[in-house]
């Protein structure tokens, strides 16, 4: 027995979405944004190996979305500030890294390009 696909227009994914729980949506943009590489990662394993090798693991990204949330809510405790705080320098560090890296990737590629 075949499957078929589930047929939603883009403006019944965002009421959908608009309805969950701020948990749910944090498990949702977490998922969102796994399904996001995986589909970049077919076009250049180069630049998806550079972005994964510099993201926050997925527990701490459910995290920051967690503490985001709470920020969002002004829920916020003087520790989950300090928390978040941190999280925000360390994906800053991660960021530059990935800048980097993807810089060194286009000139490289921009060089083989040029001696063909």
């Amino acid at each position: 027995m075949s499957v078929s696909p589930l047929r939603l227009k883009p403006a019944q994914i965002i009421r959908a979405v608009s309805r969950l729980a701020p948990s749910d949506l944090n498990e949702f943009m977490l998922r969102f944004d796994e399904w996001q590489l995986a589909r970049v990662a077919s076009a250049n394993p180069q630049v998806i190996r550079a972005v994964q090798g510099h993201r926050l693991p997925t527990r701490a990204r459910a995290r920051v979305s967690d503490l985001l949330t709470k920020n969002r809510e002004a829920e916020l405790t003087q520790a989950e500030e300090r928390e978040l705080d941190d999280y925000i320098v360390e994906m800053d560090r991660r960021l530059d890294r990935v800048a980097d890296e993807l810089t060194r990737l286009a000139k490289r590629h921009t060089r083989a390009r040029s001696r063909v």
